[in-house]
């Protein structure tokens, strides 16, 4: 059986540059990836987006944003994390609950912090880019049988 859908962690604030290369890797792989910006139905809105970036989370639905993307992680074959360098405390718990789910976790790391002993901990199997992901789960793919 082939991987068919992941789950897709990534800072708020690269979610304009991480949608970009998730649409690509889509259509190249065949592999659908749940963006939580994008393709969970989200009652926050752009605004809430924004208030998030500045840091703001009073007005938001704790409860309903975490269990709606957790959710989301238990629905997914892995979860695929972009570890940037901007500050996403989502992120790193996304990568710790499906790590604690035994999801297989696999990390884009391209701002020099591969060897993190928590990040090495808590994935699979670590990339320094994305076009390292992308091949690296498409001989995954390759090897499986349908």
């Amino acid at each position: 059986m082939k991987l068919l859908r992941g789950y897709l962690a990534h800072p708020l604030l690269n979610r304009v540059t991480v949608r970009k290369w998730e649409l690509n890797f889509e259509k190249r792989t065949g592999i659908d990836l749940i963006n939580p910006f994008y393709d969970i139905a989200r009652d926050d809105g752009e605004t809430d987006y924004e208030a998030g970036a500045k840091g703001n989370y009073e007005h938001c639905d704790h409860k309903e944003i975490v269990d709606r993307d957790l959710a989301a992680i238990l629905g997914s074959e892995f979860i695929v994390a972009f570890v940037t360098g901007q500050r996403s405390y989502g992120t790193i718990m996304e990568i710790c609950y499906a790590y604690s789910m035994d999801k297989p976790v696999f990390i884009i790391c391209e701002n020099g912090y591969e060897n993190h002993p928590w990040l090495v901990y808590h994935s699979n199997k670590i990339f320094k880019s994305t076009a390292e992901f992308r091949k690296y789960i498409q001989g995954v793919n390759d090897g499986l049988t349908t």
